[in-house]
Parts: C-alpha cells; structure tokens; sequence
C-alpha cells in the first residue's frame, strides 16, 4: 500500500489516504483510522474509523465498515457508514446498506436492502 495525497472522485482535494491501486489485490483484513481509496481489488473485510472510496473499475469482496463510504465501482458485501454512504452512478452494490444519511446518484445499482440508522449527533442531542 502506498501513502500520497489524492484527490477525490469529486475532484476536491483531501489528505494523505492509503492507497491500494489498480493492478493489486489485498486479502485479509483492513482496519485503521486513516482514509483509504481503492482502485484494485480487496476480498475480507474493511473497518475503518475514517473515510472509504471505492473508484471505478475497483472491485472489493467485503463487509464494509467506516465513518463515510463513497462507492463508484463495485461491492459485493454489506456497507456501513456511520455517517453517509454515496453511490456514484457507477456504482455496483450486491449487499445491504447502513447508513444514517444515503446519497444516490441516477445510474447507481444496488441489490439488497436499506436500512437508515439514527445519526450520531442526533443520539447526543436533548430531545
């Protein structure tokens, strides 16, 4: 895995994020608190306590776990973000979604269920 800056599938610049580019393949585990981007191929599981992003033409075989997942190429296992999940209109998903706030962008596809879990921000505020 390498370490850079990156840009965004949005083309807004972000900080330095774990790379694993197209052409590899990771098995196993991934976990940690820095952002990651994928570009290749990642079949186990991904817990991240930060940022995911899933380019085009990347494939990942995983439960997915991290504060925000932004997903343009394909998933084949259930997502989880803890804040937001995004799927960009390439976006592939084969599994169910968990998220407090879901972004779709037309063109997106998606086989599985939706379940909208309550925000963060919302649990610590008084009612």
């Amino acid at each position: 895995m390498a370490k850079g800056g990156s840009d965004r599938l949005d083309g807004r610049q972000t900080a330095a994020a774990t790379v694993i580019g197209r052409g590899a393949l990771v098995e196993g585990e991934i976990s940690g608190g820095t952002a990651v981007r994928i570009e290749g191929r990642v079949k186990g599981g991904i817990r991240l306590q930060a940022s995911l992003e899933i380019f085009e033409g990347a494939e990942v075989e995983a439960e997915v776990r991290a504060t925000s997942v932004r997903v343009a190429g394909t998933v084949t296992g259930n997502v989880t973000g803890t804040d937001l999940v995004e799927l960009l209109a390439t976006a592939v998903v084969k599994g169910d979604i968990a998220a407090p706030a879901l972004h779709v962008v037309e063109g997106a596809r998606l086989e599985g269920r939706v379940q909208m879990l309550v925000e963060k921000t919302a649990e610590r505020q008084p009612a």
